[in-house]
């Protein structure tokens, strides 16, 4: 049972749950605020009472048949005065709610509540008890009123100024909502091919080792005795010597493979240190001047991508060790904030076009780092010409490399500002170096 495949699963789809109530809770804040503002009531009359509303009917067309509630509060009313309410229907003001009933008592708590008909808007008129309402008008009446206030129709929620602007937050987080889903998605997927992938590597690995390294190993043996015992002046000593020197050689590149493949999964930080370990698993000649240069602040990496990304460096460096003939060769990380950038340059006899285009027949040298650039999403460029040195760079998105979870960006222009080159483990790095 692949348990770290089932954990990362799981981990990811809480990820992607609690993104979506995040953005639940965005939008219900956003809406209760945007709901909750106060309507400004037009209350004319500078001096004397004031009459304010509290609750206030949809907008809508006169209609006789069809009644709702209208209620208010008036500061400052004398007793004996009353509220006439009028209704505008579109091109008239008429008395509410019938013309027999057209007077609102104020209650002890200064408070007012009246059925009317639907209307555009509606107004409230603190009069005496001598004022007599018409019953339409086509201007609100003045004489012999205390206090006025106008005030529009409730309108439905999506003709609200707010709804707009409420659908367009919807949308834009529901967008961001979906695109984060969508790549824990697709990150979780790949997190399980890598994970699957290096459980077959190591798989492998360890069947080389228990089958084909150690049957080397034991025909290594049993030749050693034969070749002990062989007289010293035997004519086959020689050639015996040369078969037993080509399979140690085989022995060591077998264990420094396995030990490759191990190493990529057993140390999950300090990629630098990989590389500059690299040199001594190679067993390579002291005298070329290496080093291993980071730029920008180092960051974890998926366990996942850092192997494919240790598997592509350690190809990159053998050929230079190898093959190139270079006298220096520099390996350099760059951790920016939307990638991960590995170079590999050498100033070696660099690599032939022919084999730069198709690679070398019985080799999965350059095929094999391209194939694996392809399988995680990121671009491998490789620059040579012949005596001209070669240039190998492998460029990871941040949103692969690193994982979503990990895009912080508060500190961007921080590491802009700050951001330098730095030579990784002085001491080790320059040990390589001779004048």
């Amino acid at each position: 049972m692949n348990w770290p495949g089932r954990v990362s699963r799981y981990r990811d789809n809480a990820r992607g749950i609690a993104t979506v109530r995040t953005f639940l809770a965005f939008l219900i804040v956003a809406l209760i605020l945007l709901s909750g503002c106060e309507r400004e009531n037009k209350i004319t009359g500078l001096t004397g009472p004031v009459i304010e509303f509290s609750s206030v009917p949809r907008a809508g067309a006169g209609s006789p048949s069809k009644l709702t509630t209208i209620a208010g509060r008036v500061y400052g009313a004398e007793p004996g005065q009353e509220i006439v309410l009028y209704a505008n229907s579109g091109d008239r003001w008429w008395v509410q709610p019938f013309t027999d009933q057209p007077f609102t008592k104020i209650e002890s708590d200064s408070t007012w509540s009246s059925p009317t008909h639907p209307g555009t808007e509606y107004a409230a008129l603190l009069v005496g008890p001598t004022f007599h309402p018409s019953t339409t008008t086509d201007i609100l009446p003045t004489q012999g009123v205390f206090a006025t206030a106008v005030i529009p129709g409730e309108l439905p929620f999506w003709r609200k100024r707010w709804f707009p602007i409420a659908c367009v937050l919807a949308a834009m987080f529901m967008v961001i909502g979906l695109y984060r889903l969508r790549l824990y998605q697709l990150t979780r997927r790949m997190n399980l091919r890598f994970e699957e992938r290096l459980a077959g590597r190591m798989r492998v690995a360890q069947e080389l080792h228990d089958t084909l390294l150690q049957g080397v190993i034991s025909a290594s043996m049993q030749l050693h005795v034969v070749v002990d015992q062989l007289p010293a002046n035997s004519p086959a000593q020689p050639a015996l010597g040369r078969i037993l020197q080509l399979m140690g050689e085989v022995i060591e590149e077998g264990r420094n493979t396995l030990r490759g493949i191990r190493s990529s999964s057993e140390s999950p930080d300090h990629m630098e240190q990989e590389f500059l370990r690299m040199r001594n698993e190679l067993g390579t000649d002291e005298r070329v001047n290496f080093r291993v240069v980071v730029e920008g602040s180092p960051r974890p990496l998926q366990r996942p991508i850092r192997n494919e990304i240790y598997s592509i460096g350690r190809e990159a460096m053998v050929n230079a060790f190898r093959h190139s003939g270079a006298n220096n060769l520099e390996v350099e990380l760059e951790y920016a904030t939307d990638r991960m950038t590995v170079l590999v340059r050498d100033n070696g006899c660099g690599i032939d076009p022919q084999l730069l285009r198709a690679g070398r027949d019985g080799h999965w040298g350059l095929p094999g780092m391209r194939d694996r650039a392809n399988r995680m999403g990121a671009s491998l460029r490789v620059l040579s010409a012949p005596s001209a040195g070669t240039e190998i760079e492998l460029c990871i998105p941040g949103h692969i490399a690193f994982g979503p979870q990990t895009l912080d960006t508060r500190n961007n222009w921080v590491s802009k500002l700050y951001s330098r080159k730095m030579k990784v483990g002085k001491s080790v790095a320059e040990s390589g170096r001779h004048s």
